[in-house]
């Protein structure tokens, strides 16, 4: 079969015999939601889960209440979705002089006016107050300390608000397993030590993409959630794997957003009945191949459908080599796939995390990659680099023999592949 992967703005083609090809791994497309608006106007009255936003109101009878939504590194369509929210809180009495629209930058940069203009509407942006959360911030309130023993600091605007609803989006995540629900506020507003204490807990067993039952870096934000500064109302959207919404959650915090979990994994997850020799995949073209920090999402999550001992075949031009300081500066201390996992399960760095990751995967598994980046940073990298196309498939075969199997994975970032139980 004759196959087209995305390679930063190229095109390329890979002719592997059918024999080789167990599938082609794409998830199936959902129904787009017609209108977004009416839509979390008819949940804020008919919620996915737990009571109605009306009855919400009239138990606390709120004089202030904090909207969390997402920064601009999501795709949340934010803007669509506050003004039936808004709309909805001031026919219930809640003064629009009352009510504060946060930002969850968790440790990012604030976003600029500019920027925050359009994550969340005109309109909205002029009306109401938007303030950007800062994790450093030194008036962060103090909730208490977790069972896990990390201490729950967070922005005040949301601590001391009446009622917190916030608007999210279900995704998968390395580590916390999915976004959405109760990440808006841990990682979302809590403090700079809060979020890496919870991010130190990315080595834990059990922590992963897609894992959220046994996950306890998603169960210690679950807690702060449940037992310390709980959401009151939130409005999750699901995408398919063509980022088209297919669905939007709303109600309550945890089982709402769980519900928003199986609609995502129906979308999603691709089944299948056993791992392979070989993954072909593309990290799925600029911009998100535009680094490895980047385009490692799609080979990690591709990894799921590898053998052990196994090849995964990696598409991702790297056009910007690392993409970040501190993954570049840890990959050229040279440390070797044993150091680079004992250095950072003793010294947790952010942004060492995808070096972390790489070697952890190259333990099990060879990581073929054609790319722009250079054979010294490709195995600085953990990966052994792919000098032509031609030779991609006879070195397969020599190593794997004439009838290794394989799996295509063409958009490698948006599709998880899931062996059947």
């Amino acid at each position: 079969m004759k196959t087209k992967l995305k390679w930063g703005r190229e095109d390329i083609f890979l002719s592997i015999p059918d024999k080789n090809v167990l599938a082609v791994l794409e998830p199936s497309g959902g129904e787009p939601v017609a209108d977004l608006a009416a839509e979390v106007a008819g949940l804020v009255k008919r919620p996915t889960a737990g009571p109605s936003l009306e009855e919400i109101v009239s138990t606390h009878k709120p004089e202030t209440a904090a909207i969390i939504v997402n920064d601009m590194t999501r795709s949340t369509p934010t803007a669509e979705m506050l003004p039936p929210l808004l709309e909805e809180l001031e026919r219930l009495g809640v003064p629009s002089s009352g009510i504060a629209i946060v930002v969850a930058t968790g440790t990012h940069r604030p976003m600029s006016d500019n920027e925050t203009r359009q994550t969340v509407g005109d309109a909205v942006f002029s009306k109401y107050r938007v303030e950007n959360h800062d994790c450093d911030s030194p008036d962060l309130v103090d909730m208490g300390t977790l069972s896990t023993g990390n201490r729950l600091m967070i922005n005040r605007t949301v601590a001391e608000a009446d009622l917190r609803l916030a608007i999210g989006e279900v995704l998968l995540h390395y580590y916390a397993g999915f976004a959405g629900g109760r990440k808006s506020i841990l990682p979302g507003v809590a403090g700079r030590e809060t979020v890496m204490t919870n991010h130190r807990m990315m080595t834990a067993p059990g922590v992963g993409i897609g894992i959220v039952d046994g996950n306890v870096l998603s169960e210690e934000m679950v807690e702060a959630v449940r037992d310390f500064c709980p959401l009151h109302f939130i409005l999750n959207c699901v995408s398919d794997s063509s980022k088209h919404i297919v669905r939007v959650v709303g109600g309550h915090w945890y089982d709402a957003w769980r519900e928003g979990i199986v609609t995502f994994r129906k979308f999603n997850f691709a089944p299948i009945a056993k791992k392979a020799d070989v993954v072909f995949l593309s990290a799925g073209g600029f911009p998100k191949d535009i680094n490895m920090y980047q385009a490692h999402k799609a080979l990690y999550m591709a990894s799921r459908a590898v053998r052990p001992g196994g090849t995964l075949v990696f598409f991702a031009e790297l056009a910007e080599g690392y993409g970040h300081k501190v993954f570049e500066e840890w990959a050229k201390r040279r440390l070797g796939i044993d150091g680079a996992i004992e250095a950072f399960e003793a010294d947790f760095r952010f942004g060492a995390h995808k070096l972390y990751y790489l070697a952890r995967l190259a333990k099990e598994c060879t990581i073929l990659l054609y790319s722009r980046s250079g054979r010294e940073d490709s195995e600085l990298m953990f990966c052994e680099k792919a000098e032509s196309l031609a030779d991609i498939l006879p070195s397969l075969a020599e190593k794997y023999g004439e009838n290794f199997t394989s799996y295509v994975i063409p958009q490698g970032g948006i599709v998880l592949p899931m062996e059947d139980a």
